[in-house]
């Protein structure tokens, strides 16, 4: 009942002028709580605490997998790549592939200076094949000598590369460096003029012919050394260079070619065919002569028998070259009066005469004929 009216309250409001009673507008209800537990209900933006330790669980374990990966990658490198066998693959593979600037910009990689550098080219180098690995140890000063099983022109060879840590790159991972220069010397001592190949290369010996000269060569590889000139060749041998610091001894055997035998058979016979053209019996300059003590009559006729066939072989002395003695004829006809009794006989015969001598090539290619 409503106070200081008497009337019962009946849980309505009550009628407004003009509406029934039942037809009233409804009021507009209570809002209720928020459950936090009920998706439905949360507002945009706001995160409960268990969302926000998930979230955070979910980043920390992201970040945890990443420095795992990252710690695993650093581990990998430096026992790859960034180990002393990656650096000395990395040298081994520029040198096969021919690579000759990375090669001498490898760290360590010495080069003495004012050294010839023929054969410090890419065309220069052979073929290098890496089969691998064999050994490797790390000796008590911290250097690490690594072994390889290597193919140089299809010959199978071993080679030890010794190399120390320098540094580090990255405050990461470790750098490297040749502790023993992998460079050796190849001596060329060519027997019979100063150029030579190596590797089909175009090389000259700076000491001449006769001397040893050296030349830098890097370690490992092969070099065909040999002569393919106009005058002499020599067959290619193969000289492997594969101890960092060793002397590789080469001597250049040459001999003639055939054109150097034409070249000298010719010059001898033109000689022997102006030597026949002189009417006496004792040609100036010339190999083959007569003595006759009977008086003649008539001048003396030479004419060539036989030319005597030549050979060439090298000389003792560095830069020369012999014809061996080698044996002709030349016929004489002339006749004689005989100073006991006058008369007159027609003289008929082969003068038999040899023929060596010493040769020496000019720098020019000009060829020096001196009689023996």
């Amino acid at each position: 009942m409503a106070e200081g009216t008497g009337e019962e309250w009946s849980g309505r409001p009550p009628a407004l002028d003009g509406y029934p009673a039942d037809s009233q507008p409804a009021q507009p209800a209570e809002p209720r709580p928020l459950d936090p537990r009920n998706p439905a209900t949360r507002r945009s933006g706001s995160r409960s605490p268990l969302t926000r330790r998930s979230f955070a669980l979910r980043w920390g374990i992201a970040f945890a997998a990443l420095g795992v990966s990252f710690v695993a990658t650093v581990i990998i490198l430096n026992s790859t790549l960034y180990s002393a066998a990656g650096f000395t693959d990395s040298y081994l593979g520029a040198l096969a592939r021919h690579d000759i600037r990375a090669v001498l910009d490898t760290p360590g990689v010495q080069v003495p200076d004012g050294a010839a550098r023929d054969l410090l080219t890419a065309d220069a180098l052979g073929a290098l094949t890496v089969v691998g690995v064999t050994a490797q140890q790390q000796d008590q000063d911290g250097r690490h000598r690594l072994t390889y099983e290597i193919e140089l022109d299809g010959t199978r060879a071993e080679t030890v590369l010794t190399v120390a840590r320098e540094g580090t790159s990255f405050w990461l991972f470790p750098s490297w460096r040749f502790a023993v220069s992998p460079v050796a010397t190849l001596e060329v001592t060519p027997r019979s003029a100063s150029g030579f190949e190596a590797n089909g290369m175009a090389a000259t010996a700076a000491e001449g012919v006769g001397a040893a000269s050296a030349f830098p060569a890097l370690v490992p590889s092969a070099y065909a050394i040999g002569q393919d000139a106009e005058l002499f060749m020599a067959d290619r041998r193969q000289s492997l260079v594969t101890e960092p610091g060793s002397v590789v001894p080469v001597t250049i055997e040459a001999r003639a070619t055939e054109r150097f035998v034409d070249l000298v058979q010719r010059q001898l016979d033109d000689l022997l065919d102006e030597c026949v053209t002189q009417a006496v019996l004792q040609p100036t300059g010339c190999p083959f002569g007569k003595t006759i003590r009977d008086r003649i009559v008539t001048t003396p006729a030479w004419s060539m028998t036989t030319y005597p066939p030549i050979s060439i072989v090298p000389g003792t002395t560095p830069g020369t070259w012999v014809v061996p003695r080698a044996a002709g004829a030349a016929r004489l006809v002339v006749d004689v009066r005989s100073l006991f009794d006058g008369t007159v006989t027609t003289l008929d015969e082969d003068v038999a005469f040899d023929v060596g001598y010493l040769i020496t090539v000019g720098a020019t290619g000009q060829v020096n004929i001196v009689p023996q």
